[in-house]
């Protein structure tokens, strides 16, 4: 008798677990919700809201040569009220001048070391003889890589009239601005 009221309460037991169980999986948990459809829903409420509407300034607008002010034909004159408020133009001092033509001697002296290496390479890639017969032929008929470098030689050579000019531009500057010669030696 006594084995069988232990096994009647373990069936109430086991039943009991089974019907909390099932009613468990039945009950929707809000907490089920996917990250998914809470990614759609977020951006189904963004493409309802309104954009907001851009604004043009003066600092967003392009300029360049095609500016949209040179369509007009009478550009306002400037009063004299307006151009005795004009700023003077910035004068420079001694410390402004030697940094920046350090700076340009600078860019100067490495674009002049990186020809000299464009110089080597292409010294070496002129040799006569490739122990590869497949590369000799292919470099008797293109010649690319010497051409690449011959390419690579000008556009530095440019930038080396340009440092050059960069210079001579910031010398002229100097005796604009009435400044010492001696600030740029």
């Amino acid at each position: 008798m006594r084995i069988r009221v232990n096994v009647l309460a373990l069936g109430l037991a086991f039943s009991s677990l089974a019907a909390v169980g099932s009613f468990a999986q039945q009950q929707p948990n809000s907490s089920d919700t996917s990250l998914g459809d809470i990614a759609r829903q977020l951006k189904a409420q963004k493409a309802k809201e309104p954009k907001p509407a851009k604004v043009f300034t003066n600092d967003n607008l392009p300029s360049g040569s095609d500016d949209v002010t040179k369509l007009h034909a009478n550009p306002p004159t400037k009063s004299s009220d307006e151009s005795a408020s004009k700023e003077p133009p910035e004068v420079h001092d001694a410390a402004y001048y030697r940094s920046h033509l350090s700076k340009l001697q600078d860019n100067l002296a490495t674009d002049k070391r990186e020809l000299d290496v464009l110089q080597q390479k292409l010294s070496q890639s002129q040799i006569q003889y490739y122990p590869d017969p497949n590369k000799a032929l292919q470099q008797q008929y293109s010649r690319e890589d010497i051409n690449k470098l011959t390419a690579d030689m000008d556009a530095q050579k440019q930038k080396i009239a340009d440092d050059e000019k960069a210079i001579d531009d910031l010398h002229e500057q100097l005796r604009r601005e009435g400044g010492d010669p001696g600030w740029l030696r």
